[in-house]
């Protein structure tokens, strides 16, 4: 099935690619086949399965801070770049929404301090949220923190008048 959607003229897209799937890998178990690899939706998969499939695609690192994607495209562009998306999903695997369990695909990036506020493009300044908490976060004013690559969301005080951060423990 996914040689017919590759070899198709006009493929759909969601989540901002054509159809995929990401794999997560250490490099020497991809190189050794030995361990496990984590699919982009939080399945886990052994590392020779890993290094069959990649025989026949095309491989594209996650390198969080590395050289390989762009991470950080500051005020230049409002839209998230494949890079950041990419860096994105390896970071959340899905919705980062205490309890949310929506896969990437069915987020959108977000800005924790809007793009319009003053805020950059870069891995540091967004999360995957799925449309429903997007609109959620946006009107009810929940705030967002991003700190040691984990995503921390501080309810309304009407909610929690000690504001306690919270976490997605599907996403930790």
């Amino acid at each position: 099935m996914c040689g017919l959607a590759r070899a198709a003229e006009a493929c759909p897209t969601t989540g901002g690619e054509p159809p995929h799937l990401t794999v997560t890998i250490d490099w020497n178990a991809l190189r050794t086949e030995l361990g496990v690899a984590l699919l982009d939706y939080g399945r886990h998969l052994c590392a020779s399965d890993a290094r069959r499939w990649a025989c026949d695609c095309k491989i594209i690192p996650i390198v969080l801070g590395g050289e390989s994607e762009p991470l950080d495209v500051g005020r230049i562009s409002r839209t998230v770049p494949l890079g950041i998306r990419r860096a994105l999903v390896a970071r959340g695997r899905g919705c980062a929404f205490p309890g949310c369990d929506r896969p990437p695909s069915r987020c959108d990036a977000k800005h924790v301090r809007h793009w319009v506020d003053g805020g950059d493009t870069s891995l540091c300044n967004c999360v995957l949220l799925c449309p429903t908490h997007h609109r959620h976060v946006h009107g009810t004013g929940w705030e967002i923190i991003v700190k040691s690559g984990h995503v921390e969301f501080i309810p309304p005080a009407i909610l929690d008048p000690l504001r306690k951060p919270l976490r997605n423990p599907l996403r930790c």
